[in-house]
């Protein structure tokens, strides 16, 4: 069976948003929206078993990228939710091997391809361990915004929580998931539950740990 890729797009990106009154994954970068360029990541052949999730502004998505002949879901609730809901929902629809992108990120199609080639059995994400340089050019103190983020050779030990020491950050998550359909029935259990509509992807990843369900990161 194919891989199937989600671009999770149901959010305003409430800060930016009031600045420019734009969604973020329709910001144009090189000529082209956000979501555009993600879409064009993808290999041609494998557009068909794209899927974005919708919610806010969700005509002026599709209207951007319904030329890829792609798929569309949406998430009805996401004024009150966040970005695990939306993943929820595109997990109730597909039963398959899945990779999850956020849209308000620009990456190399280059990693796009290391999905295609592995099979990897774990939920799995890639990690930047430059991040530091990316962060100087936002101009934000690192402690104020990024999160913990722990790895050991390729497993991943704790992400997500406050940072107490910077200096033991040695990467940060990018807004890429792939979750093997194996693993799709644990995280469904999960995220049904209540306490889980608010939290962030990296909160949840950090819970599966504690839960002892091993993710592994590719540097």
């Amino acid at each position: 069976k194919n891989m199937k890729i989600i671009f999770l797009a149901a959010g305003r990106g409430k800060r930016i948003f009031k600045k420019i009154k734009v969604n973020k994954c329709l910001i144009n970068v090189n000529k082209k929206t956000i979501i555009e360029n993600l879409i064009e990541n993808i290999p041609k052949s494998q557009r068909k078993n794209i899927f974005i999730v919708t919610g806010f502004n969700k005509n002026k998505i599709i209207n951007k990228t319904n030329k890829y002949n792609i798929n569309f879901l949406h998430n009805k609730n996401y004024k009150n939710t966040e970005m695990v809901e939306t993943l929820r929902v595109a997990l109730m629809k597909i039963n398959d091997d899945i990779l999850i992108s956020y849209t308000d990120i620009i990456y190399d199609k280059s990693l796009i391809s290391l999905f295609f080639k592995n099979k990897y059995k774990n939920i799995t994400i890639p990690i930047k361990t430059n991040w530091r340089q990316v962060w100087k050019i936002r101009g934000k103190k690192a402690e104020d915004d990024a999160e913990t983020l722990i790895f050991k050779k390729d497993e991943l030990l704790e992400i997500g929580s406050k940072i107490q020491d910077i200096k033991i950050i040695k990467a940060q998550f990018m807004g890429l998931l792939f979750i093997p359909r194996e693993k799709r029935i644990n995280l469904l259990n999960f995220l049904g539950k209540p306490k889980y509509k608010k939290i962030q992807t990296t909160r949840l990843l950090n819970e599966l740990i504690k839960k002892k369900l091993k993710i592994n990161v590719i540097k």
